[in-house]
């Protein structure tokens, strides 16, 4: 059997849907994974996450000593990996020895075939030392902030894996950019499309639904502003669904707007609760933008999951949104603008009973064909698959 091993910093993660996701339709593939994380949260991720921990390995159950044993198993590959690290300056050079040695030891004893990290910072460095230690191939997995607000050493890191995985073209070509030569494959995070049915309604409760952290980059500032330019009799209420540092910040804007009565935050909630509730709303509203410091979604999962449920979408013609998003299966407007996104929010209420059930079912038709979890899966496994047959190996 062909075992992966996933290289997390933690796990899990109640945001990164994405991840147990894919570990899933990885295993549905018939590949064994192997969760390794730096840090394991037994209370963390989703309710349908629970079952990986139990297969999940923390770095730090690994020994100093035996992690200091590999790096005097194999001299030749010691110096490869010492090499990358200290032409690396991300992290310091003694912890990422340590790191890739404890990941290498836990590789090796779970026979990984292959190495593939999420995010291209910490878990990307300690993956690639890792497989050089261990003589197995690696891969990452470009997010948002790793790649647009804080890229370290990304050139190194693409040139030094066996391939890179992007979740959307935009992030392709940045790649590309970076490293010519080097192989980039599309593989955009999918969703179970057996975990979100679709029930589209014909009347929704004439509420806006955001989903997510509540940060700079999902553009929930010009969301408030878009809500005050509506006027009073025709403003729908907004419930936010997340926490984040700007929940403060967007509390007293609510309140400085004149439009708190309106905007209703939620809290954390897990996927269980969108799947129940989303296609009662009146339509996803996310509008994405770049952050101050280049922060960025990529190619955000929540925007398939509405369209996979039966639920309207605005968001922003941005990054993956503009792929995800075609005419006549949502609306896009552009990052930033407050009355582009207000006309967008009455364009959408004003559609007929006929309208948003096309609406939907394009919408729906589009995610199935294109952003499965399966698919997805395939694409990673074929990327995974060519990648030894170039090697000359097999998994």
């Amino acid at each position: 059997m062909k075992t992966l091993g996933y290289v997390l910093s933690d796990f899990p993660v109640l945001s990164e849907t994405f991840v147990g996701t894919e570990i899933r339709a990885m295993e549905a593939l018939g590949y064994q994974v192997k969760p390794f994380a730096f840090n394991i949260h037994q209370d963390g991720g989703q309710p349908v996450d629970r079952p990986l921990l139990d297969k999940a390995i923390a770095l730090s159950s690994v020994s100093n000593f035996s992690a200091l044993a590999i790096w005097l198993r194999n001299p030749l590959r010691s110096v490869k990996a010492l090499s990358f690290i200290l032409r690396q300056n991300g992290l310091p050079k003694k912890s990422l020895i340590r790191s890739a040695g404890q990941l290498a030891r836990v590789a090796l004893d779970n026979e990984c075939n292959h190495l593939h990290a999420h995010f291209a910072l910490h878990t990307a460095a300690t993956a690639i030392a890792a497989s050089q230690l261990s003589g197995c191939q690696v891969s990452f997995v470009g997010h948002g902030y790793d790649v647009y607000a804080r890229p370290t050493d990304l050139a190194l890191k693409l040139e030094s894996s066996s391939f890179s995985v992007c979740v959307c073209e935009d992030m392709c070509d940045q790649f590309l950019k970076l490293a010519p030569n080097h192989p980039v494959h599309l593989v955009e995070c999918g969703i179970e499309l057996s975990r979100y049915p679709f029930h589209p309604r014909q009347h929704h409760n004439g509420r806006l639904l955001f989903v997510g952290r509540l940060t700079e980059k999902k553009g929930l500032i010009d969301l408030l502003q878009a809500m005050s330019l509506l006027p009073d009799d025709e403003r729908p209420m907004l419930d936010l669904v997340g926490d984040g540092e700007q929940k403060s910040l967007l509390v007293a804007l609510a309140h400085q707007l004149g439009i708190a009565e309106q905007v209703h935050f939620l809290g954390s909630r897990p996927s269980e609760w969108i799947i129940d509730n989303a296609a009662h709303y009146l339509a996803l509203c996310t509008p994405f933008c770049e952050a101050r410091d280049g922060d960025r979604d990529t190619g955000p999962v929540v925007v398939k999951e509405a369209m996979a449920l039966g639920l309207p979408v605005i968001c922003s013609n941005f990054m993956g949104c503009k792929e995800m998003i075609v005419e006549g299966t949502g609306l896009l407007v552009p990052p930033k603008d407050p009355q582009s996104l207000a006309a967008a929010i009455v364009k959408t209420y004003s559609l007929t009973t006929s309208q948003r059930m096309s609406q939907l079912d394009k919408a729906r038709t589009r995610v199935t064909r294109l952003y499965s979890a399966r698919n997805s899966a395939k694409k990673l496994a074929t990327a995974i698959e060519s990648n030894y047959q170039l090697q000359g190996a097999t998994l």
